[in-house]
């Protein structure tokens, strides 16, 4: 059995009759006739029944094409998937992220390419820096978004943002009254903080060391996403990134610039062997196009825009 049998059967059977199929296929009458003859003793069935010179499929031969048209929604998959590898590369674009992007900000921006690329898969996974580096050396991955860039063989890395953190104050807290909070406003406050290995953490503690501010380290976590979360509790105040903020403008914390300001960095990562593709670049693309929203109100206002970056 070969795919000119098969394609000649299927086409008889969308026609109606063996000169019309053979019109389709151009081809002659006898060239299908002989095709389908082929085709029957190949596999043992009798696909069609003659009568009074028409050709009518046997209950064998609709059997028969109930799964040739199995095969050939198979093999139209196939074309589709060929036409987006063309057009769009691979078809589907990997994404890791670290928190403070997968939570709330990199979902508007899947939402925003899935507008411009409907038929593209897109598949989003979160991990702090460290994984979503592993994970990109493994080319599991398209494209990744970390805050600390680790060195590792395999890896590209370019700046995506650098934008001054803003103070997340509980519900009610007496300094929400303030436009913006110093550090030494904080004098004695609970503190939740940046874990360690964050380079923001470093950069916090430095400021309140220099302006001689001790506070009280009550919760430390590796996320600014959990900060705020720790914040609406009342456990404290934290220094966070902007984007995390965002994602928190519905619940009842204050959100104030800080001074002087601590600035959070963002990277956007590609496996080494990148070459130019049009997934990456597109939603790379819109990635650039989200964050101007905190360039143009973030940076110089200190405060989520009221309905996220535009």
């Amino acid at each position: 059995m070969n795919l000119r049998q098969v394609d000649a059967f299927r086409t008889i059977i969308l026609r109606g009759s063996m000169t019309a199929a053979a019109q389709e296929l151009r081809t002659s009458q006898p060239s299908i006739s002989r095709l389908i003859a082929e085709l029957e003793a190949e596999i043992g069935l009798k696909l069609f029944e003659r009568k009074a010179g028409r050709i009518r499929p046997s209950q064998e031969g609709l059997a028969f094409y109930r799964e040739v048209e199995r095969s050939y929604i198979g093999l139209e998959t196939l074309s589709y998937a060929a036409r987006d590898i063309r057009n769009f590369g691979t078809g589907r674009l990997r994404i890791a992220a670290m928190p403070v992007m997968a939570l709330g900000f990199v979902p508007r921006c899947i939402r925003r390419f899935k507008e411009r690329f409907p038929q593209v898969s897109v598949s989003l996974q979160m991990g702090h820096d460290g994984t979503v580096t592993r994970w990109m050396s493994s080319s599991y991955c398209d494209i990744g978004f970390i805050a600390n860039v680790i060195d590792i063989p395999l890896v590209e890395h370019r700046p995506l943002y650098m934008i001054p953190g803003v103070c997340a104050l509980p519900p009610g807290h007496r300094l929400a009254k303030r436009d913006r909070i110093t550090a030494k406003d904080l004098e004695g406050e609970a503190f939740i903080s940046l874990s360690l290995e964050d380079g923001a953490r470093a950069r916090v503690d430095r400021i309140f060391q220099d302006a001689g501010v001790r506070r009280h380290l009550a919760i430390e976590t590796p996320f600014s996403a959990a900060i705020c979360a720790l914040v609406e509790q009342g456990l404290g105040i934290g220094i966070v990134n902007p984007i995390a903020a965002d994602d928190y403008r519905r619940s009842g914390i204050a959100f104030r610039p800080f001074k002087p300001e601590v600035m959070f960095h963002g990277h956007a990562m590609f496996p080494s062997h990148y070459r130019a593709d049009p997934l990456v670049d597109g939603f790379l693309a819109v990635v650039r196009e989200e964050l101007a929203g905190y360039e143009t109100t973030s940076a110089h206002r200190g405060e989520p825009p009221p309905n996220g970056p535009m």
